[in-house]
């Protein structure tokens, strides 16, 4: 099984809006075992997110990014997503 971490934030509402930002990453120090242990953290709380809205022309930035977004979301969800067991 392959697992791979989140690297942004990328919500969308309705194929019409966008919200999408980049999680910083940041090193900290955990204890593991008894032993300080580097790491690196992603720390999606402090993700600034812009905003994307669809516009008339489909060919605009902003309606551009959303329909790629989506087409991205919808690639991950129909090849590598799984059902969680319960």
């Amino acid at each position: 099984m392959y697992l791979a971490v989140p690297l942004f934030k990328l919500y969308l509402i309705n194929q019409f809006e966008a919200f999408f930002g980049y999680y910083p990453v940041r090193e900290h120090v955990v204890n593991l075992e008894g032993a300080d242990t580097p790491i690196w953290d992603l720390m999606g709380k402090d993700a600034t997110l812009f905003h994307h809205a669809a516009e008339p022309d489909e060919e605009s930035l902003s309606s551009l990014f959303i329909q790629q977004s989506q087409m991205w979301f919808d690639s991950i969800w129909n090849t590598v997503a799984r059902e969680v067991p319960r």
